[in-house]
C-alpha cells in the first residue's frame, strides 16, 4: 500500500475545494459546541455524551459525504452536510457502540493503572520477588489493555465509510465488514495515521490555525485509504 500516493492524491483533489469542507467543518463544530455548551451550562456530563451522539448521528455521514465527493472529484456542496440525516439511527448506534467500547477500555486502563500504583506504593511491605512480580504483571496488564484498544479501534476505523456505502447493512455487520477490510492492513493503517503526527504537533504551535488545512487533508486521505482497501480486496478475489 502506497501511503504517500494516497496522501498526494488527497492534496491534489483538495486544491480549490478547501472552502466548502472548511465551512462544513466550522458549521459542524459550531453545532457541536452549542450542544456541549448547553451540557456544561446544566452541569451534566451525561447530556454531553448524548448530545455528541445526536450531532454525530445527524451530521457526520453528511460530513463524510463532502469528503467523499471531493476525493472522487465531484462537486460538493455545504447542504451535503444535512443530506444524510436519514442515517441518524444507524450512525447513532455505531457511535454508541464505539463510545461504549472506549468507555469500557478507559475504565480498564484506569483500574490497571491504579492497581499498578498500589503495587508501587506498598512494594516495601512485601518481599522483593513478589513485589517485582506484581509490578511486572501490572505493567504488562496496562500495556496489554492499551494495545488491545488501539488494535480494535484500527479494526473499527472504517465503520462510518462502510455505513455510507451500505445503508441497509445491519449495525454489527458494519463492524464485521470494517474488520474484514482492515484485517491484513492494520500496520499500514497505524503507520498511515502516524504520518500525520508531525503536522498535528506543528498545529499546536500555530494556535490551531494549521488544523484548518490538516483536518480536511486527513479526511480526504481517509477516503482514499478506504478506497484502497476496497481495491486491494477486489484484486485479491
Amino acid at each position: 500500500m502506497d501511503i504517500k500516493k494516497i496522501k498526494a492524491k488527497a492534496k491534489k483533489k483538495l486544491s480549490g475545494n478547501y472552502v466548502v469542507i472548511i465551512v462544513a467543518l466550522i458549521i459542524y463544530g459550531l453545532i457541536e459546541g452549542l450542544f456541549t455548551g448547553t451540557s456544561k451550562l446544566i452541569y451534566n456530563d451525561n447530556m454531553n455524551i448524548l448530545f455528541n451522539i445526536i450531532v454525530m448521528g445527524l451530521l457526520y455521514e453528511g460530513l463524510l459525504s463532502i469528503s467523499i465527493k471531493i476525493a472522487k472529484g465531484k462537486n460538493a456542496d455545504i447542504m451535503d452536510l444535512f443530506k444524510k440525516t436519514d442515517l441518524f439511527w444507524k450512525t447513532a448506534a455505531v457511535t454508541i457502540i464505539l463510545t461504549a467500547f472506549t468507555a469500557l477500555c478507559s475504565a480498564m486502563i484506569f483500574v490497571a493503572g491504579n492497581s499498578l500504583n498500589v503495587f508501587l506504593s506498598y512494594q516495601t511491605d512485601i518481599s522483593t520477588g513478589l513485589s517485582s512480580f506484581m509490578i511486572l504483571v501490572g505493567i504488562l496488564l496496562l500495556v496489554a489493555i492499551i494495545a488491545f484498544y488501539i488494535v480494535m479501534m484500527i479494526y473499527f476505523s472504517q465503520v462510518y465509510f462502510v455505513l455510507y456505502d451500505n445503508e441497509k447493512m445491519p449495525v454489527f455487520s458494519i463492524f464485521e465488514r470494517s474488520m474484514d477490510l482492515v484485517e491484513f492492513h492494520k500496520f499500514n493503517y497505524f503507520i498511515y495515521k502516524l504520518s500525520f503526527i508531525g503536522w498535528a504537533i506543528l498545529g499546536i504551535f500555530t494556535f490551531g490555525l494549521l488544523y484548518l488545512w490538516l483536518i480536511p487533508y486527513i479526511m480526504v486521505s481517509d477516503v482514499n485509504f478506504y478506497d484502497e482497501l476496497k481495491r486491494i480486496e477486489k484484486s485479491e478475489k
